[in-house]
């Protein structure tokens, strides 16, 4: 569960240094690694059906 925060980390550092579209594909990958790691542990341990 560290990938998702150390890719927003980078994610935000690079729009806090003006680079917009990099930053927002880092932060599109982080969500994108968030809704995998739910969707995963949302069916193996909460028994959710999503």
């Amino acid at each position: 569960m560290f990938l998702p925060f150390l890719t927003a980390l980078i994610g935000l550092i690079l729009v806090w240094f003006e680079k917009r579209l990099a930053g927002l594909v880092v932060l599109a990958i982080t969500v994108g690694i968030l809704l995998v790691w739910f969707r995963s542990h949302a069916t193996t341990h909460l028994h959710l059906s999503l």
